[in-house]
C-alpha cells in the first residue's frame, strides 16, 4: 500500500462504493476501497457456468439514454468510454400474464406505447391509465436526477421528510380492475417492496426510469465494474480486495480510521460505508452511536430475496418472446411478491439478458443460451441452514435447493409454457446466498426496504468524517445506488457543487 496520506476509505465496491471513490478521486482525493469479497463488483459481478455468463443482480436499467443521469455521471466521471449500453429492442416490454385468466399485457418501456397498449387491453380504465401515467410524471419532474436542471438540495430535504402516499391507495383511486393495478404496481419487483409497504413516491422515481427507455450494457454488471476499476485506477485509487473492516475506529466524535482483519490499520479522516446499515453499529467504536440510533438501524427491514435459477436454455426457440422481453407470470391486485413456498402461487420472472445482447452484437453465441428464473423467497426457508458454513453446508442444503429449483422450473412451464422443461440448471441462488455474497441480514436483493413504515438512512452521520451510501441510504437498483454515492460525495465536497460539476458535463 502506498504511503502517501489519505483522505478517504470506502468500505465495499458495489456501484456505489465506485461512484463515490470516482467522484472523490477526480476531484483530487486520496482514496482506498476496502472489498470483504476476492473480486470487486458487489451485485454487478459475473460469473459463467459451463461457459455460460449470468449477472448476479445486474439485468437492464434506466438513466442511459444521452443526456440522462447515468450517461451524464459517467462521462463526468470518464468511465462512459468503457461502457456500451445495449438499447432494449424498440419493441422491447415486461410481458405480464396473470395465471387466473391467462390476460397477456406488454410493458413497453415508452409511455406513449406502455399507455397504448394497456388501454388496448382495459379499455374502461383509460382516464384512469392516463391520469396514472401523468402522475409519475409529473412527480418526477421535481426530482433532478430526472431534470437535470434542478438543484439537488431543496429536493433531498423534502425526500428525507415529506410523507408519501401508500402505493396501493394511490393506484385504486385511478384505476380499478386488479390485473391493470397489478401492472401498474408491477416496477415494485425493481425496488423489492411489498406494494402494501411502498409509496408513491418511490414507486414513481423507479418506475419512471424505465417508462423513459430500459437499457442493458454489453458484457452485463461486469462491464460496469471493469470500466470503474479501469479509470479508478487512473485516478489513483487502491483496491483492496479480500479483506473485510474488523473496525471503524472513533475517537472523540471523529473518525481516526479503519483496522482490517488481518489487523492492519489504515488511518484516514473519513469514511464512507456502503453495506448493509445494519452491519454499522457493530462495526463502530462502542459508544459511537446513540442507543436509539444503534436500535432503529438494526432492525431496518431488509427487501425481499429470491430465489433464482441460472440455467442454460437447450432450445431457446421455444421462448422468443425473451429476445426482446422480460416475462412475468403473476397474480392480480397488489400481491405480487407473495411467497411461492408457502402460498403456492405466487409470481415467476424469466430473463434473458444475453438474448438481447445478441440481437445487437456478435458475442459468443453461448451466452444466448443463458436464462435466469426467479421467484420471491423468504429467509425462513433456509434460516435452518444459516449456522453452517457457507462452504461447507451439508446435504440438508442441496437437497432443498434441488426440489426449489425442480418446483421453479415447473411453475415457470405453468405460466409460459412446455419449453422451460428444457431449461437445465446450472447453479441456484437462495435467501441464504444472497445473505452471504451481499451482506443482507435477511438475504435482501436491495439491502434496505425504502418503505412506508421506517426511515432513509442520510449520508451524513453524527460521528464526523463517517458517512453512509449504498442501496441503504437513498435509492435502490443500479441507478439508485449510483445516485446515493453523488449524495454522498456531494455531502463532502459541497452539495451543489458537486451536482453542477456533474451536470454540466453534457
Amino acid at each position: 500500500m502506498s504511503s502517501r496520506k489519505i483522505d478517504t476509505i470506502v468500505i465495499g465496491s458495489g456501484i456505489s462504493g465506485l461512484t463515490v471513490a470516482g467522484l472523490l478521486a477526480k476531484n483530487g482525493r486520496r482514496v482506498v476501497i476496502v472489498e470483504r469479497n476476492r473480486k470487486p463488483g458487489g451485485a454487478l459481478r459475473r460469473f459463467t457456468r459451463d461457459g455460460i455468463p449470468f449477472d448476479i443482480g445486474f439485468h437492464y436499467t434506466g438513466g442511459l439514454g444521452r443526456g440522462q443521469i447515468l450517461d451524464v455521471l459517467w462521462r463526468y466521471l470518464g468511465v462512459r468510454p468503457e461502457i456500451t449500453p445495449v438499447p432494449m429492442h424498440p419493441d422491447g416490454y415486461d410481458y405480464f400474464r396473470f395465471r387466473a385468466s391467462g390476460t397477456e399485457v406488454r410493458a413497453y418501456y415508452s409511455y406513449e406505447r406502455a399507455g397504448e397498449q394497456m388501454c388496448a387491453v382495459f379499455p374502461d380504465e383509460a382516464a384512469g391509465i392516463a391520469r396514472y401515467l401523468g402522475t409519475i410524471k409529473n412527480i418526477c419532474g421535481k426530482i433532478p436526477f430526472y431534470d437535470l436542471d434542478l438543484p439537488l438540495s431543496p429536493f433531498l430535504r423534502d425526500f428525507f421528510s415529506s410523507q408519501d402516499r401508500p402505493l396501493p391507495e394511490a393506484i385504486a383511486s385511478m384505476v380499478k380492475n386488479p390485473e391493470l393495478q397489478a401492472v401498474l404496481a408491477a416496477p415494485a419487483f425493481l425496488y423489492g417492496v411489498p406494494p402494501a409497504k411502498a409509496g408513491l413516491t418511490m414507486h414513481a422515481a423507479v418506475a419512471h426510469s424505465y417508462y423513459q427507455g430500459a437499457w442493458g450494457i454489453r458484457g452485463g454488471g461486469q462491464a460496469v465494474v471493469d470500466g470503474f476499476l479501469k479509470t479508478l485506477t487512473g485516478h489513483g485509487v487502491e483496491i483492496l480486495t479480500g479483506q473485510g473492516v474488523e473496525k471503524i475506529e472513533v475517537g472523540n466524535g471523529c473518525i481516526n480510521g479503519v483496522t482490517l482483519a488481518d489487523r492492519r490499520r489504515i488511518p484516514a479522516g473519513q469514511v464512507i460505508y456502503t453495506g448493509h446499515p445494519a452491519h454499522l453499529p457493530d462495526l463502530v467504536t462502542p459508544g459511537s452511536f446513540r442507543p436509539a440510533f444503534t436500535h432503529r438501524i438494526k432492525g431496518l427491514e431488509d427487501t425481499i430475496s429470491m430465489f433464482t435459477v441460472f440455467g442454460r436454455m437447450n432450445r431457446p426457440a421455444a421462448l422468443p418472446a425473451l429476445d426482446r422481453a422480460n416475462l412475468y407470470c403473476i397474480n392480480r391486485g397488489f400481491d405480487l411478491m407473495a411467497d411461492p413456498a408457502a402460498v403456492g402461487n405466487g409470481s415467476v420472472l424469466l430473463t434473458a439478458p444475453g438474448r438481447r445482447d445478441l440481437n445487437a452484437f456478435d458475442d459468443d453465441r453461448r451466452s444466448g443460451d443463458g436464462v435466469i428464473l426467479m421467484r420471491p423467497a423468504n429467509w425462513s426457508e433456509t434460516a435452518r441452514f444459516s449456522r453452517e458454513n457457507s462452504r461447507t453446508r451439508g446435504a440438508g442444503y442441496r437437497e432443498w435447493k434441488t426440489a426449489a429449483t425442480k418446483n421453479l422450473i415447473e411453475r415457470a412451464a405453468a405460466g409460459f409454457g412446455e419449453g422451460c422443461l428444457g431449461i437445465e440448471p446450472l447453479a441456484a441462488g437462495s435467501p441464504l446466498t444472497f445473505r452471504d455474497e451481499l451482506g443482507s441480514p435477511a438475504g435482501g436483493i436491495y439491502g434496505v426496504q425504502h418503505n412506508l413504515q421506517q426511515f432513509v438512512a442520510r449520508a451524513r452521520t453524527k460521528v464526523q468524517g463517517l458517512y453512509l451510501s449504498g442501496q441503504g441510504s437513498l435509492m435502490t437498483g443500479l441507478l439508485g445506488a449510483s445516485m446515493a454515492g453523488l449524495v454522498t460525495a456531494g455531502e463532502i465536497m459541497g452539495l451543489e457543487e458537486t451536482w453542477d460539476k456533474v451536470r454540466k458535463w453534457q
